[in-house]
């Protein structure tokens, strides 16, 4: 996949090519594709496929002026719900029955998890509250991405988390079908008699034919047409995605909605509140931090004291101390860094000190871990030039501008360096 701009002469600048590496998704919607860079992150490309078009548009979180380009890192988070493991692959049986290999060397109901009656075995990928704007979820201290197993409780594995304007506003997203069919009256009043698996055919995902009548047997279903579903279920476009259109799992007598014409990016501001499962107090506290101020700071400390393998928030904090000017305390949180993001945060922040050599140890790291990564770039930039190395501070930001071009932050670098030159 390639982009590029012209110039005002028409020539072609700014180009950037990325081998496509796999697909994500079954095409039944649509089909995502990203790239691996040399050092084995995964970049999802800012174009996908979609069955509605039957051609391509823009990836959900790309229909707007600031998306990210060719530069948004596929997390093992994100990973989890599309593949088998860290390491990509198709979704196989283990994802829903558990560890098989006792069940492949002596097939035995007793040796594997049936999850007919355990709606959270779907949940694991089906349940999200929000795509963006809040921390929907928040694992449990010491569990990686890929350690739920089928058959243990959710609450376990994470916690969830909802904006507490839902009930008001009626959103609709791509993976809002558990979300949503956990808000339905059929839902509730089944006291865990309806489950996903009462409705699709785990195998094929096809529909069961009148799966309604299960529960409901009064004149009206009788005598209505089978598939309920259009008119109690309807299909609806997803806020996040609007190339797309997804059943509506919220099972309500006579639904209301407006489909959406763009994608959804007013920031919500509100307060988050605990959906599903039961939050603690301080793991409710840290996703409702907004600003920075020392009462946010020990709130980090006190998580990471529980959850010291957390290093989205150990970033987080950093980033706040940051803010609040206390660099000098940012090195013992970000001791064991290793994404691009917390590299170069952690360089920062020995670069305000003045610790130049340092902080461009640390940048050039960042860069072997994501080339692509540019801020920092732009951090490397301004490191080589308080280094009076202007040549190489030059050729970063030029490499910002490239990989980023509406990056207004290294171009007044680059018109800057050049002036002084």
């Amino acid at each position: 996949m390639r982009r590029h701009q012209l110039d005002a002469q028409g020539r072609e600048v700014n180009v950037v090519e990325k081998p496509i590496s796999l697909a994500i998704g079954s095409g039944n919607h649509a089909i995502t594709y990203a790239s691996r860079t040399p050092r084995g992150l995964l970049l999802e490309l800012p174009l996908s496929w979609y069955r509605k078009l039957n051609g391509f548009a823009m990836s959900p979180g790309y229909d707007s002026p600031a998306h990210q380009d060719f530069r948004r890192e596929i997390s093992a988070s994100c990973l989890f719900c599309h593949s088998n493991s860290a390491t990509p692959a198709p979704i196989d049986c283990q994802r829903c029955h558990g560890d098989a290999i006792a069940h492949a060397a002596r097939p035995s109901k007793s040796n594997i998890h049936n999850p007919r009656r355990n709606v959270e075995v779907c949940l694991q990928c089906h349940l999200e509250t929000t795509s963006r704007g809040i921390p929907d979820s928040m694992r449990q201290s010491g569990r990686e991405a890929f350690s739920y197993r089928p058959g243990e409780p959710l609450v376990r594995y994470k916690l969830y988390f909802d904006r507490a304007d839902t009930q008001s506003t009626d959103r609709f997203e791509i993976n809002h079908a558990g979300f949503r069919l956990l808000q339905s009256r059929c839902f509730t009043e089944s006291k865990g008699g309806l489950t996903c698996i009462s409705c699709h055919d785990p195998h094929s995902a096809r529909v069961r034919a009148r799966a309604c009548q299960q529960c409901h047997n009064s004149s009206h279903v009788r005598d209505a047409s089978p598939d309920c579903a259009s008119c109690h279920m309807p299909k609806r476009t997803a806020s996040d995605a609007i190339h797309t259109t997804m059943t509506d799992h919220k099972i309500q007598r006579v639904p209301r909605f407006i489909n959406p014409t763009r994608e959804d990016q007013v920031p919500y501001a509100g307060p988050v509140v605990p959906f599903f499962t039961k939050a603690d107090a301080l793991s409710l506290a840290i996703v409702n931090i907004r600003d920075a101020n020392e009462e946010s700071v020990q709130l980090y400390r006190r998580h990471l004291l529980r959850a010291p393998g957390d290093e989205a928030a150990r970033i987080s904090l950093a980033k706040m101390l940051l803010r609040l000017n206390r660099p000098s305390e940012v090195a013992p949180i970000l001791a064991r860094a290793v994404t691009a993001d917390a590299l170069q945060t952690l360089a920062v922040s020995y670069a305000v000190q003045g610790h130049h050599q340092r902080a461009k140890e640390l940048l050039e790291r960042a860069l072997l871990r994501n080339p692509d990564h540019t801020l920092s770039w732009i951090n490397l930039g301004i490191t080589l030039d308080a280094m009076k190395d202007q040549v190489k501070a030059l050729a970063a930001f030029e490499e910002a501008v490239r990989l980023q071009p509406d990056s207004s932050e290294a171009r007044q670098y680059v018109q800057h360096l050049r002036q002084r030159q």
